[in-house]
């Protein structure tokens, strides 16, 4: 789950359509697709389709989401 507000990080989503965008918000969900050792980066997929590439210093503003509160339940 995204914790913090990021208007500057770069998305795309391919299905539908192509298309490509900033900012993932507080709240939203997503699930880890890849992790590259290499490149230090982690790849989240939000449950609206947004692809995100985090590098490892941006990981701060993710957190498991397995136990939420109802109030950030609510905040969708």
């Amino acid at each position: 789950m995204q914790i913090k507000n990021n208007y500057d990080i770069y998305w795309e989503k391919r299905e539908p359509v192509y298309e490509n965008g900033s900012g993932v918000f507080n709240g939203e969900l997503g699930t880890v697709k890849n992790i590259s050792e290499l490149n230090k980066q982690v790849k989240i997929e939000f449950d609206d389709g947004k692809l995100v590439w985090y590098a490892y210093s941006e990981l701060e503003q993710i957190e498991p989401a397995y136990a939420i509160t109802i109030h950030k339940a609510q905040r969708k």
